[in-house]
């Protein structure tokens, strides 16, 4: 708040003491002329944009905004949860968001685009004044993408309104969505064409404005194809062009996007392959090597900084385990099976329906894409110091199939005598005069006095720091920082806008790349244009048809980028949330010991609370604040749905 409060009261306390001709200065506050008149003032009024940016991060409360009070639980209350990415016993799909509407940062913007021309003479050259002004319109774009992918169209502000003007003037109404994206276009190319290759921590470049011009337009482009699906057209806000587009203005958006990710590979960045001992180390270290040549654009934490947890996350707190990998109050979000199938991993069911035979439960991680191993921790992976012990319980014999399970919560009375014995952390049972642990140490447990640990085979890597003392693992101890823009992402827009406009060879050379680096297999599959209506994930009925090789390219993004808050919004452009998350049960691969072959089976399970996410067509556009229609009515038609 300290920020905004600097950029409104220099300027009007500039206009007063004009009037009153005082000479005196106000000390400890700085005014236009010092802020905009050199870099570094310049730099110090940025600060405070880059820190409202709408970057779905460590601390963004998937339904309470990206500026939280409390930033544990922002981390508790994440996208990942709450999308049915992650499994999680507490939260579900959030239709309607939570009213972002940024336009007091806007406004800031637009403050310093209108006046800072004033300051021209101040700068030596062109050059440094002009990527000054590429940066404000990148800010600006950044601010108008958060608006623009949950309303559609959305008022678009040029200049500083005057609050004393007549309502006619301040009640702007919305634009379309075609004009809103267009607009966006308009700023990052802008900003592409005057910023520098040059880079500085914690602000964009002309690599950085391409990086987000590539996401912003493959948003825009799925969004004017896949609409139509939708039913919406005789809602009022998609007649008139407010959410929603013609079909026939894709391809422009999808070419916006290719021509983006062809500007960002002309810059200093590579696949990130450092040559550490295996390729699932080589992908887990690439989200915490600041000096990675991946990274396009990171958002900094800062542990130095006492006392102020804004500048801290709890990341490792929530996403490690108990007893001895954390010290608070262990995981609260899982991998499900349904993402874990999407990678190349063994095959724990027989051609003949009965579960392969373990000889060891760390053998479950032989012949994983390394890339799988370096997203999820499996049993016998290691995090500081500790071994994963993974083991949700003791069959006595198993002689049918992998599907002859009780499935559900409670399928089995815990410690009954039944074949299926399960138990809680630290449960033994004694079956032929020999004592064994039914559970692993990590999970996963059945009683109801269990901490949040162990809902399956695995655990999240990504992001987690294993430097990390258990000691420190606590709220807001964690200060590695969260990548916003990645080449790996960028391939990957460029590969899906490609294989859009059809040119599919082209699409799969970035794939073949990411794969290469992945560890998976690498041989290009033949271009498959048969169609399908029925998805991946969750066997989801589409509203349309898809080749199976543009659903290749949708599955090889979710493997890529996995827990790295994508896959929300990736559903919601392709317009099958409501498919996808119909009645969405995450399903879990759980391990047990088989007493009488002393061997080990994995089973394919439900998860034990029998939780379900489900969106409905609400999620694909949010409602227009009714806060804000309430002060200006030209905000009307709200939104289809609501």
């Amino acid at each position: 708040m300290k920020k905004r409060f600097i950029a409104y009261i220099v300027l009007l306390g500039g206009l007063v003491f004009s009037c009153r001709d005082l000479n005196l200065e106000p000390k400890g506050m700085l005014g236009e002329p010092e802020l905009f008149g050199n870099e570094f003032g310049v730099k110090k009024y940025f600060a405070g944009l880059y820190n409202y940016l709408p970057i779905e991060d460590f601390v963004y409360y998937a339904n309470n905004g990206y500026r939280p009070g409390n930033y544990w639980e922002a981390g508790k209350f994440n996208q990942g949860n709450m999308s049915g990415e992650f499994f999680n016993t507490w939260m579900g799909v959030d239709n309607d968001g939570f009213a972002y509407w940024p336009y007091d940062r806007i406004r800031e913007v637009n403050t310093f685009i209108e006046n800072f021309p004033n300051y021209r003479d101040n700068y030596a050259t062109d050059v440094q004044f002009n990527k000054l002004m590429g940066e404000a319109h990148f800010l600006r774009a950044y601010f108008y993408f958060g608006l623009a992918k949950r309303y559609g169209g959305v008022p678009i502000i040029k200049e500083v309104q005057n609050p004393l003007a007549s309502p006619e003037t301040l009640e702007v109404p919305r634009s379309t969505e075609y004009d809103t994206w267009k607009f966006i276009y308009e700023d990052l190319r802008f900003a592409i064409d005057n910023m520098t290759e040059s880079s500085e921590d914690g602000r964009a470049n002309k690599y950085v404005a391409a990086a987000l011009l590539s996401r912003t337009m493959l948003y825009a482009g799925s969004n004017a194809k896949y609409t139509q699906y939708l039913g919406f057209q005789n809602e009022a806000a998609t007649q008139l062009g407010l959410a929603g587009m013609d079909p026939s203005q894709a391809n422009e958006f999808f070419q916006y996007a290719v021509d983006a990710g062809k500007t960002v590979e002309e810059g200093p960045y590579s696949l990130y392959t450092r040559g550490y001992p295996d390729k699932a180390t080589n992908f887990a270290n690439l989200f915490l090597d600041g000096s990675s040549p991946e990274t396009i654009f990171i958002k900094d934490y800062d542990m130095t900084s006492p006392g102020d947890n804004r500048l801290r996350h709890s990341y490792d707190a929530l996403m490690s385990p108990l007893p001895d990998m954390s010290s608070f109050v262990g995981a609260n979000s899982f991998p499900p099976l349904d993402f874990m199938e999407l990678y190349e991993m063994p095959a724990y069911t027989n051609p003949d329906g009965t579960p392969v035979r373990f000889d060891s439960r760390n053998d479950i991680r032989n012949g994983m894409e390394p890339r799988m191993r370096g997203t999820m921790y499996f049993n016998g992976d290691e995090l500081r110091g500790k071994t994963f012990s993974l083991q949700r319980g003791i069959y006595r014999s198993f002689n049918g199939l992998a599907t002859d399970i009780q499935r559900g919560s409670n399928a089995a009375p815990i410690n009954s005598g039944g074949n299926r014995i399960l138990g809680g952390r630290g449960w033994t049972t004694e079956i032929g005069g020999v004592t064994l642990n039914i559970t692993g140490a990590h999970g996963a447990f059945d009683d109801q006095g269990a901490e949040n640990n162990g809902f399956g085979a695995g655990f999240i890597r990504k992001y987690v720091n294993p430097d990390m003392a258990t000691s420190d693992v606590r709220e807001y101890r964690s200060d590695q920082h969260w990548v916003v823009f990645r080449l790996g992402e960028i391939y990957l827009n460029t590969a899906e806008a490609l294989y859009e406009l059809g040119q599919r060879e082209e699409a799969f050379e970035y794939i073949e790349k990411l794969r290469d680096r992945a560890g998976a297999q690498v041989v290009r599959p033949a271009i498959d244009v048969t169609t399908t209506n029925i998805g991946t994930i969750n066997n989801a009925n589409y509203p349309y048809q898809i080749e199976k090789s543009l659903q290749f390219i949708r599955d090889e993004r979710v493997r890529e980028l996995y827990a790295e808050n994508h896959w929300w919004w990736d559903l919601r452009r392709w317009r099958t949330a409501d498919q996808v998350l119909n009645q969405f049960r995450h399903r879990f691969l759980s391990a047990y010991y088989v007493a009488d072959e002393g061997k080990y089976i994995y089973l394919d399970e439900d998860n034990r609370d029998n939780r379900s996410w489900t969106a409905s067509k609400q999620c694909y556009y949010e409602p227009i604040p009714w806060g804000e229609i309430g002060k200006n009515d030209k905000l009307l038609p709200q939104n289809p749905l609501y």
